[in-house]
């Protein structure tokens, strides 16, 4: 059974670590070509400064970090922080390969926006790679809409990344 819980720091630290760095190798699997791009965004060397980053732009009360477990395994996390007034960001839902298809990657957008709107926002945006073409079908299926690009954090990585927007 999934189920989905608030991350806590520093007991989960190695969890969302562990689950970031698959992340990373899943980027690196879809991408291989922007291996060196990616890494410049996310270095797995570099994993304990990310989770420590993470732990603090993601901390309630503006933001959340949560993890899906599967019978108590950690299987997938997924990021929100708040971007401006009434406007939510949903950033890094990743799901490990075991369990694709369980339905973890929408629990885990769907906790998340749900947060959103408990907190007052809007708006949710997010963005994902175009190389993860099941990430985009379940932010479609969700009544996300593309839109033009909302930051320019990573110019190196705009030709790779679609946007998304939905009202909440």
């Amino acid at each position: 059974m999934l189920k989905i819980e608030r991350a806590r720091f520093p007991q989960d630290t190695q969890i969302v670590a562990k689950l970031f760095l698959g992340y990373i190798a899943f980027l690196f699997e879809r991408s291989p070509e922007e291996r060196e791009n990616i890494q410049k965004k996310y270095d797995p060397n570099k994993i304990d400064d990310l989770v420590t980053g993470f732990a603090q732009i993601h901390a309630r009360p503006h933001g959340d970090l949560l993890i899906a477990y599967q019978d108590g395994k950690a299987v997938g996390c997924g990021m929100m922080r708040r971007m401006e007034e009434s406007v939510a960001e949903i950033q890094r839902v990743f799901v490990t390969h075991e369990a694709r298809g369980l339905g973890a990657g929408e629990l885990l957008t769907l906790a998340l926006m749900e947060q959103a709107r408990k907190d007052g926002h809007k708006i949710v945006r997010l963005d994902t790679g175009r190389a993860l073409v099941e990430a985009s079908g379940l932010y479609e299926k969700l009544g996300f809409k593309e839109r033009t690009p909302y930051h320019q954090e990573t110019p190196y990585l705009d030709h790779l990344i679609r946007y998304y927007e939905r009202p909440l």
